[in-house]
């Protein structure tokens, strides 16, 4: 008789395991907080390197302007309520949802996006009253999820093909302390003399606590020759690019965005460098003071920046001067026109004396008058 569907084998089965929330007394605990760094990254030691790793990010510039804004608020939100001591912050959802003005549902995937860039690790998780166990005053209540606010890892050792192993006992880079206490770098150390430090864009480290892992392929933006004016719409979108990447503070500013604010410019023959030359010096050649814009500076405070340094060169009925390059191209033209001028009145002035010296002189012209009226007189 063929054995029954339903019976089942005599093997055991193993358990399947279930992860338990860590305790309240050791959500900021060190090793907890270690643990939940994503692979690739290192805990960070201020907010505003949180902040800048996320513009630098590859992923970050592959996004929507409406997404790289969602991206920016959150972790806004995320570092403002950080511990710098042990770099956690648990905001709650709804103080997220409030202070971003999304839903929860943007709320869990831009949490999820910030885990997957390596700049977000979960502590722990939030629960409900029902499924939390008791506080010290015996009663149960609403735990926020923790987080811990990371970084890529920076520095990464790189074996060469003559190096040997590196030394068991080298300490891994990282970053150590917080901005309150020893705010310093560590480096690592090996004996072998082969072994060099350095980054490596494709690869990046935890920090020696896990294996490297390959990073996000990196998406080239868009070229434009610095001293070529535009006649496009698109090839305007790639000067502004140029421009974005030539200047770093306007990161947070999308393309489009730089495009308009620049565009009556590119309209009237201005270049990239031009642009450039513009947003760091004065019409008088002096440099621009320092403005104090943080590096992770919003967009709005950006554009109001951009358009006030473009402003000084406007006209008074608000058309643009001429550009830098257009000045220097016009002081070309103009020497290079003297220079065909001079050259002609000498070539002038050698011919007249020429003439001048292939003429006969009075005293000649006389004598042969004279001659040729003896030779009429005795012919006839």
């Amino acid at each position: 008789m063929p054995p029954s569907l339903h019976t089942f084998s005599d093997d055991p089965i193993e358990p399947v395991a279930r992860l338990r929330r860590v305790s309240r007394r050791r959500e900021t605990s060190r090793d907890v907080v270690l643990r939940a760094v994503p692979t690739g990254s290192v805990r960070a030691a201020h907010g505003r390197h949180v902040q800048r790793a996320l513009l630098e990010h590859p992923e970050y510039t592959r996004r929507y302007a409406s997404a790289r804004a969602t991206l920016r608020a959150v972790l806004k939100c995320l570092v403002a309520r950080a511990d710098y001591e042990t770099m956690t912050t648990r905001p709650g959802w709804e103080y997220l949802a409030q202070q971003a003005d999304k839903s929860r549902r943007t709320i869990a995937r831009t949490i999820a996006d910030l885990g997957r860039m390596g700049l977000l690790g979960t502590v722990a998780g939030g629960r409900t009253a029902a499924y939390a166990s008791l506080n010290e005053d015996g009663e149960r209540t609403n735990e926020a999820a923790v987080y811990v606010l990371c970084i890529p890892a920076p520095l990464e050792i790189v074996e060469t093909s003559r190096s040997g192993a590196v030394d068991e006992y080298g300490t891994p880079p990282a970053l150590g302390g917080s901005h309150l206490n020893n705010l310093k770098e560590t480096h690592t150390r090996a004996r072998g003399k082969d072994l060099i430090g350095a980054a490596t864009p494709p690869e990046i480290n935890s920090g020696g606590y896990a294996a490297p892992t390959p990073a996000t392929p990196h998406r080239p933006e868009l070229l434009w020759p610095a001293h070529k004016t535009t006649a496009s719409r698109k090839q305007r979108l790639a000067a502004a690019s140029e421009l974005r990447r030539r200047v770093f503070v306007l990161r947070p500013m999308s393309l489009q965005d730089i495009r308009a604010v620049v565009r009556d410019f590119l309209v009237c023959g201005w270049t990239v460098a031009d642009l450039h030359h513009a947003l760091d010096f004065q019409p008088d050649g002096s440099p621009w003071p320092h403005n104090g814009l943080p590096a992770e500076a919003e967009a709005g405070r950006l554009r109001g920046l951009l358009r006030y340094r473009l402003a000084a060169y406007r006209t008074a009925s608000g058309e643009p001067l001429r550009s830098r390059d257009q000045r220097l191209a016009n002081e070309a033209a103009e020497n290079r026109a003297a220079a065909v001028r001079a050259t002609q009145e000498a070539t002038w002035a050698r011919q007249e004396h020429a003439n001048r010296l292939g003429q006969d002189s009075p005293a000649k012209v006389v004598a042969l008058a004279n001659i040729r009226a003896m030779l009429r007189q005795r012919d006839r």
